[in-house]
């Protein structure tokens, strides 16, 4: 028996802002834009999906939502829900890159089709690995006081913490070895460059890092810099971690085949579908590499669908970038919350979160 096609697509533009601002070495995020879309069946189920957007992704709200308007859409209206994987090969070819626009409209058809089987998706993507996903919370580029109190309030709260940098080290030494003193020497912490060093500082600064017992050292140098990236994980004491060099599943490839890094950072926006992060989660796996997901701040629907894929994946690491939906107000979604230091897996159908209402 057939489930439904789809009837329509959906798309609605949010601005959502931040509770306190998140500085970067490459932004400074007051607001969380991005895009919600909705898929509804010729049965009335409603579907969503959701992805942030900002120029350094190579998208932005306005353009997500013109192909998905434009382009899009008729290649999936019209459809059956259940052809989702011919669907999407079709998306694909209709339409190269853009990741962020397609998995949002991914999401909401994958929302949509667990809910027709009325089944949380992740028993749809193959049934529950873990049941809960421990949470790493960024931490803001600010004075190493400052840092370290809002290092220590999530520590407090049973959280891992990923520093933001600023690619200064000279600065960022003092951040670190403040926050560490903070929240003592048993609180995991990794740092996150974002594409900010060049290889030989970032060596200096990791051989100083792993003084303070910090665990990663993420994307330390400019996202194409593969050789750069070899470099800092050939002389490293610590784990060096890819996040913008890891685009595709190709990259992923080329990172693993030449040990260029120990853990590789992915997300569903990132590389654009949930089958493509669980080919990236696989080949780590076999090869000996973690696997994590991460996601910036935006509605609860992007970290709803991450949740799931991590609880049904054992590749993915069980603890991950996840639920910074917390810092940020608007959303107008609910059902999904960070409580002990983790993310339990929703147990309602599809996503598990639910709409307040515009």
């Amino acid at each position: 028996m057939k489930i439904g096609k789809v009837a329509g697509v959906e798309t609605r533009l949010l601005e959502m802002p931040y509770t306190k601002p998140l500085v970067t070495a490459t932004n400074n995020f007051t607001v969380a834009r991005g895009l919600l879309v909705k898929v509804v069946t010729d049965g009335a189920i409603e579907g969503y999906g959701y992805s942030d957007l900002f120029p350094r992704t190579g998208e932005t709200p306005q353009t997500a939502q013109h192909v998905i308007d434009t382009v899009l859409r008729p290649k999936v209206v019209g459809r059956e829900l259940e052809d989702l994987a011919r669907v999407r090969a079709d998306i694909d070819h209709a339409l190269t890159g853009n990741p962020r626009a397609k998995s949002s409209l991914e999401t909401a058809m994958v929302d949509a089709l667990a809910r027709s089987y009325h089944m949380p998706l992740a028993v749809m993507l193959g049934g529950k690995y873990r049941s809960e996903i421990r949470v790493i919370k960024m931490v803001s580029v600010d004075t190493p006081e400052k840092m370290a109190e809002e290092a220590r309030q999530l520590a407090r709260d049973g959280l891992a913490l990923k520093l933001k940098v600023s690619g200064k080290i000279e600065k960022d030494l003092p951040r670190v070895a403040a926050v560490r003193k903070a929240v003592g020497d048993d609180v995991f912490i990794k740092i996150d460059a974002n594409e900010a060093y060049d290889a030989k500082t970032a060596i200096r600064l990791a051989k100083s890092l792993a003084d303070h017992g910090i665990e990663v050292f993420e994307q330390p140098v400019p996202r194409d810099q593969f050789d750069a990236l070899r470099e800092v994980k050939q002389h490293a004491p610590i784990k060096i971690e890819a996040d913008q060099s890891c685009r595709t599943f190709a990259d992923a490839q080329t990172l693993i085949r030449n040990r260029m890094v120990d853990s590789i950072n992915t997300g569903i926006a990132k590389v654009g579908s949930i089958g493509e992060v669980r080919r990236i989660a696989e080949l780590c796996e076999l090869n000996g590499v973690l696997c994590a997901l991460s996601n910036t701040a935006g509605s609860m629907v992007g970290d709803a669908a991450a949740v799931h894929l991590a609880a049904s994946t054992p590749g993915i690491s069980p603890l991950c970038e996840l639920g910074e939906f917390e810092v940020i107000t608007g959303d107008p979604f609910f059902g999904l919350s960070v409580n002990n230091g983790a993310i339990s897996v929703p147990e309602g159908e599809g996503l598990g979160v639910s709409l307040r209402g515009f």
